[in-house]
């Protein structure tokens, strides 16, 4: 990501594609609140997730009929919502927001769900008048499809609509009272093929120190023959062009320092 003029960097990175469109989705919102309140992002495309925060947050924002309709297999025969939260886990926070999962009315005779679109409220009557269109996944089954995802590991956001959603973004990115978290770790574009051979998969790894990218990963290992060459030669990283000090001093601190949860850090420094 690149830095303004003044070299700030920004705090949360939105894929373009989020963005278009005229519909008013969570993500526009967000980036409306955003604004408001001076917190600088980023539009660009984005390989995996749909937001991307900071300490390694990653938001996946679909639709119940988005969902519905990654169930689609691929040419291979994998479904398109695999593959999306199997490169989510690359992340150490993902997120799946599911924007109007409340909403929904569920018909189990029938077999299907209907998603509300447009409501109006009825002149001089306390009635609304709500179009739903039909989602063809029976109730249960779309509960065990949301239920498959937490079992990855993944944490699903439910939202009622694209407002509330919103609300839920902001919390989960900036905590529940809508104050910035303090960090360190702003947020990293990390990128997956579909189909990795060993060597991206080694490349990958590499990528993942703080300051180290794709093109530097494969100067390492071109350098040193290895991931665990690499690993085990961090005070010659100089060597390679654009790896400077701090970007060793960085490594160095993710492998010497000792894995504490989160949890466990809060209790030792407690605020």
């Amino acid at each position: 990501m690149q830095s303004d003029l003044f070299g700030n960097v920004p705090e949360i990175v939105i894929d373009v594609h989020e963005t278009g469109g005229k519909s008013i989705n969570s993500v526009k919102h967000l980036m409306s609140m955003m604004d408001k309140e001076g917190i600088r992002y980023t539009i660009e495309k984005i390989p995996i997730g749909d937001i991307l925060g900071s300490d390694g947050i990653a938001i996946e924002r679909k639709t119940v009929s988005d969902l519905v309709n990654t169930l689609k297999g691929s040419a291979a025969g994998v479904p398109r919502l695999t593959k999306q939260m199997d490169a989510l886990l690359e992340y150490e926070k993902p997120y799946v927001l599911i924007e109007n999962i409340l909403a929904i009315r569920r018909d189990p005779v029938k077999g299907c769900v209907y998603i509300p679109f447009s409501s109006k409220q009825t002149k001089g009557k306390p009635f609304f008048v709500t179009m739903e269109r039909a989602a063809y996944i029976h109730p249960s089954s779309l509960d065990a499809l949301i239920q498959s995802i937490r079992d990855k590991g993944i944490e699903v956001l439910e939202g009622f609509n694209a407002l509330h959603s919103a609300g839920l973004l902001y919390g989960t990115l900036f905590g529940e009272k809508g104050k910035k978290k303090k960090t360190d770790r702003l947020p990293v574009i990390r990128t997956r093929k579909g189909l990795d051979s060993m060597s991206d998969e080694q490349e990958f790894f590499i990528a993942g120190f703080p300051g180290v990218n794709v093109v530097r990963a494969k100067s390492l290992l071109k350098r040193f023959g290895s991931p665990y060459e690499v690993v085990s030669s961090t005070d010659e990283w100089g060597e390679i062009a654009g790896i400077g000090k701090k970007t060793i001093a960085n490594a160095k601190k993710t492998l010497h320092t000792k894995y504490e949860t989160e949890s466990e850090e809060e209790e030792k420094d407690p605020e």
